[in-house]
């Protein structure tokens, strides 16, 4: 039985425990909240007042996350800036629709591999902590010359999510991408065949963004494989 399967069959038989179930979880996330670290990187964007109010309401759900990836060591990314801060950057600079693709795009290259093509494509190196440097870039499409092409990337993705890193010479960004497209699409399918509406459309909007994310990125791909030595 799947997740979806088993809050539906609480649901039925056992109101009151689903009731003491978002009791519980609401009692844990408040005191994750409260007794987390007050102050992270995400919180200057979300209070900034250069940041308009839609594109904080889109910063939210990164600064909470940050207070409790921030205190569990695991948690830590290979990527300077973070993923949650580059998302929350990416939002500020590109708007919320573009913003989140650009995170969803960062989530998929947060992988096994991204050590390896990051040495590959002789980018600036490390952080001074070690971490691949990987910065929000400021213009998102530019037109560069060489053996891949961007829009061909691009609609690659479009047909098939990952495709387009594959023709770009990312395969493995591509098939994680594409795992988590398919992964968020399911969800999504199973969220409306168990006639739960806020699912459908929380899944229903990761999966849109992470389809988004994966066209950006083959296009940014074959960018970076054109401007490589």
């Amino acid at each position: 039985m799947n997740i979806c399967g088993i809050g539906l069959y609480f649901k039925r038989n056992f109101h009151a425990m689903d009731l003491w179930g978002r009791f519980f979880s609401s009692l844990i996330l408040s005191s994750t909240i409260c007794f987390a670290q007050p102050i992270h990187p995400a919180d200057s964007l979300l209070y900034s007042s250069n940041t308009p109010l839609v594109r904080k309401m889109a910063i939210s759900p990164i600064s909470l996350w940050q207070r409790l990836s921030y205190r569990i060591g695991s948690l830590n990314c290979q990527f300077y800036p973070s993923c949650s801060n580059y998302g929350a950057q990416s939002i500020a600079q590109h708007g919320v629709i573009l913003g989140s693709a650009l995170a969803a795009d960062r989530i998929a290259r947060c992988n096994p591999m991204a050590y390896h093509y990051h040495i590959k494509a002789k980018e600036p190196l490390f952080h001074n902590d070690g971490r691949l440097l990987n910065h929000v870039p400021i213009k998102l499409f530019s037109d560069t010359k060489g053996e891949k092409s961007p829009a061909l990337a691009s609609v690659l993705s479009t047909v098939a999510p990952g495709l387009g890193r594959v023709y770009a010479n990312r395969t493995w960004d591509g098939l994680f991408g594409l795992l988590t497209v398919a992964t968020m699409a399911n969800l999504t399918y199973k969220s409306h065949t168990n006639n739960s509406s806020t699912g459908t459309v929380v899944f229903g909007g990761l999966t849109t963004t992470f389809y988004l994310g994966e066209i950006i990125g083959a296009y940014r791909a074959a960018v970076e494989a054109n401007n490589r030595p």
